[in-house]
């Protein structure tokens, strides 16, 4: 009896240690049977967006690789705080994970009195999956050809150029601010629920810029309803590249890039977690359609480690952290 605990002790820490070796990749699920029922994917934001799309394109493909059906819950509110406190309250299974931005998971727990949440302390990174610039975007019919153009009267007319945002401390809104800041000006800004209802205010003219993603701009400029003045980030974007950045059209120092994760809640066992990473890390780099849809919607994709991401996430807290004292932004 005793040889044959002893044996199957053996045998049980052979399983583990193939199980924890990242060449093996199919290994986790047959250790641990993951999955074995659907995987909720949680977006804080409105369908329609760039999070929303990564988040719809990697559950269709991870449903197919794994098994068992992702689907996608977009929990919206409060700058993505709903859906970012939803998951990291949710049982550490691999059944609840979230898709999230630098928005919602860096930038909104910054602006609260009472921080809801530590980005990297009490969640489990799994890969930064793609990230992509702004288009500092305006409507077809506006009177500015240029940046130089907006900001001449913008400084004429001070705070009566409105911009928009898909909330009060998102990207798009910091962006606009730093913008505002570099450019010397004083802007007015109008936060709203999503990205189809922002671009509702700019084409009807309740705004008079706005700055959003490369590919959602692109249709409308196809369309011939928008016109993009610029893109933030630190090298035009392969979807637009007459359009020049923002240093090239003298704004220096608003190089920020938006950018897409997933995140497990804290205490998610490590098997699971690198088989997840491991899986979107393949799909993002060796999956044409993926690969077709990123490129499409001006998305690059990138698939990083779970240690280079979380050390990305405190670096990029600690940038906007010094960005919100200088212009003194607190939601409450």
């Amino acid at each position: 009896m005793v040889l044959h605990a002893t044996l199957r002790r053996r045998v049980l820490w052979g399983l583990l240690g193939a199980t924890l070796s990242p060449s093996v990749l199919a290994a986790p699920t047959s250790a641990s049977g993951y999955p074995q029922r659907p995987v909720t994917f949680i977006s804080p934001f409105q369908a329609g967006g760039a999070t929303d799309l990564m988040a719809r394109v990697l559950a269709q493909k991870l449903g197919a690789a794994l098994g068992q059906p992702f689907v996608v819950e977009n929990r919206v509110g409060a700058t993505g705080l709903i859906g970012e406190t939803a998951v990291m309250r949710a049982k550490p299974d691999g059944y609840t994970i979230l898709i999230a931005s630098n928005s919602s998971h860096v930038i909104a727990p910054l602006l609260q009195a009472k921080r809801p949440f530590h980005p990297v302390n009490d969640f489990e990174p799994i890969s930064m999956l793609s990230s992509y610039p702004l288009a500092l975007t305006v409507a077809a019919g506006s009177p500015f050809k240029s940046v130089a153009d907006l900001l001449a009267q913008a400084k004429t007319q001070p705070g009566t150029l409105n911009f928009g945002s898909v909330g009060q401390g998102s990207v798009i809104h910091l962006v606009s601010e730093q913008f505002a800041q570099q450019g010397q000006v004083k802007l007015t800004h109008i936060p709203y629920k999503g990205t189809p209802a922002l671009t509702t205010a700019l084409l009807s003219g309740e705004i008079g810029m706005r700055f959003d993603s490369v590919g959602s701009t692109k249709l409308l400029v196809e369309a011939g309803r928008a016109k993009v003045l610029a893109v933030s980030g630190p090298t035009r974007s392969a979807l637009m590249p007459q359009v020049p950045t923002l240093r090239e059209a003298g704004v220096s120092g608003v190089d920020a890039l938006v950018w897409v994760g997933a995140f497990a809640p804290k205490g998610t066992p490590q098997p699971i977690v690198d088989l997840l990473r491991e899986k979107m890390q393949s799909l993002l780099r060796n999956d044409p359609e993926v690969k077709r849809v990123l490129a499409g919607n001006g998305m690059d994709p990138i698939g990083s480690q779970s240690t280079e991401f979380a050390k990305a996430i405190a670096d990029e807290s600690n940038r906007w952290s010094q960005l919100l004292t200088r212009i003194d932004l607190q939601l409450n």
